[in-house]
């Protein structure tokens, strides 16, 4: 029997597919600011997991190889991979408000980096290391929070790369880390049956809304779009911080 909880999930996933297929970012962080008013954050960490590998998948199928984007990003792929997985694996032993203020801060340095972003162009000998420390600053914050992009999309802008390849570029760091966080939700114990089987029927409103917003992507104002739900995400993370630091 179908619950009305599980049509909130359905709505909220569907809205949650939606933008990401119209603007190729913002899934876990707006799944996660929904989920975390009725669930613990690790539990909604553990609900969304498959929609987040399976939506990057997606994503990262669509534009040139996938080798040659792993080839260019490898050290960042493996210290973010490395990290997720470590820290995935003992984040259920983390007090619940250090992981509500770690949520609020993952959306919050989301929503302000990519509102703010003037990053400077990084130069190529700098590339190494920026890769390596985004794949760690990253992969503390995804293994706790399942949001790890702010990071990466930082090091991202910085390499001025064209639209299409930025998008891409994000879809298959995020669909490989996705492995390694299912992995630790899995050895720590928090990825059940019951959650990973609603986690896998949750996949459809997902693949329903991100085919919506693909086809309307080239004919909305992202821009002003994307400035809205930003605004959104930041209002979300900081209340979440706030219910971190003060309860409620």
């Amino acid at each position: 029997m179908i619950t009305p909880e599980f049509y909130i999930l359905f709505a909220i996933f569907l809205f949650g597919g939606f933008v990401k297929g119209a603007l190729g970012i913002g899934l876990p962080t707006l799944l996660l600011g929904f989920l975390t008013f009725m669930y613990e954050p690790r539990v909604a960490v553990a609900l969304i997991l498959f929609s987040i590998m399976a939506a990057n998948m997606r994503q990262a199928m669509i534009g040139g190889s996938v080798w040659d984007i792993i080839k260019a990003h490898k050290y960042f792929c493996i210290f973010a991979s490395l990290a997720i997985f470590a820290v995935a694996i003992v984040g259920s032993k983390v007090p619940l408000p250090v992981l509500l203020v770690s949520v609020g801060i993952s959306m919050t340095i989301f929503a302000l980096s990519s509102l703010f972003s003037f990053i400077p162009e990084l130069s190529a000998k700098y590339d190494k290391a920026a890769q390596i420390t985004a794949g760690i600053i990253g992969g503390i914050l995804g293994g706790l929070t399942a949001i790890w992009g702010p990071p990466l999309a930082i090091y991202l802008i910085s390499l001025r790369l064209e639209k299409d390849k930025f998008i891409q570029t994000l879809g298959v760091m995020f669909s490989i880390q996705s492995i390694f966080l299912i992995a630790g939700f899995i050895i720590s114990g928090e990825l059940t049956m019951h959650l990973a089987g609603v986690g896998a029927a949750l996949l459809i409103p997902t693949f329903i809304g991100m085919f919506l917003g693909e086809k309307i992507r080239n004919r909305m104002n992202t821009a002003q779009f994307t400035r809205v739900f930003l605004c959104v995400f930041l209002l979300l993370g900081l209340n979440l911080i706030r219910r971190g630091i003060m309860g409620g």
